[in-house]
């Protein structure tokens, strides 16, 4: 049976694909301070720092539970969308063996816990020190003090293929191509939307011949909703 998704037709695709260039917008961090949240024909790339950033925090927010205000709140005091990943990656998996380091904050939820560790050690490296259960590519990551846009790409992708079904070897051949944890993330969600690959379109994206925007819009997707749609995808 033929899926009631929309698919970008043959003629979209090709328009998509041959567009002329347009310069790539830069990836975003958080999405509480966007003015451009609609696509725009004559400026087609304007809402991708958007498009972007609200995609990635709607993964974090369905994939944990947890609002996006909450998420918007931290974020505009001064925590990053990276280190919001880690924290929340983190606590839904780590176990300590003297639970006395998580430090009982009875007005904290846990992954505002394992944050505030973060910022009063320093580092994630400190802030992790002794825990379990994050698997080898995370801990190695950890224990060589690799930044958090590191980590947080291995949580990202961890959700990606765990939450959202993606195929790792597609994961990592976004990763191959240099993507951003939020390009990624847009990538395999629109891969999931068109049931088709995207790895082409991330190229022509990165290469500066066409804008997420327009790939949404030549699939019959505004931004606004692309939140529902994550959530109906992750499982």
């Amino acid at each position: 049976m033929l899926s009631a998704r929309p698919l970008l037709s043959a003629a979209a695709l090709a328009a998509a694909l041959t567009a002329p260039s347009t310069p790539r917008a830069d990836s975003a961090v958080s999405c509480h301070c966007y003015r451009e949240r609609k696509f725009d024909l004559a400026r087609p790339a304007a809402a991708d720092p958007y498009i972007l950033a609200t995609t990635r925090s709607s993964l974090l927010s369905a994939a944990y539970g947890v609002s996006k205000a909450d998420l918007v709140r931290t974020a505009m005091a001064g925590t990053s969308a990276d280190d919001l990943w880690v924290s929340l990656w983190t606590a839904a998996r780590v176990q300590r063996g003297n639970p006395s380091v998580l430090v009982k904050r009875e007005e904290r939820s846990s992954w505002n816990a394992v944050l505030a560790d973060r910022e009063e050690r320093g580092s994630w490296k400190a802030a992790l020190a002794g825990a379990s259960g994050l698997g080898p590519e995370f801990t190695a990551a950890l224990e060589s003090d690799r930044p958090a846009d590191a980590l947080a790409a291995i949580a990202v992708d961890d959700v990606l293929v765990g939450r959202l079904g993606a195929d790792p070897v597609t994961v990592r051949s976004f990763r191959a191509e240099g993507a951003s944890s939020e390009e990624t993330v847009l990538a395999v969600v629109l891969a999931r939307h068109l049931q088709a690959p995207t790895l082409p379109l991330l190229r022509h994206v990165r290469a500066g011949k066409t804008t997420w925007g327009t790939l949404l819009h030549e699939s019959g997707l505004a931004p606004d909703q692309l939140d529902p749609l994550v959530r109906r995808l992750v499982r």
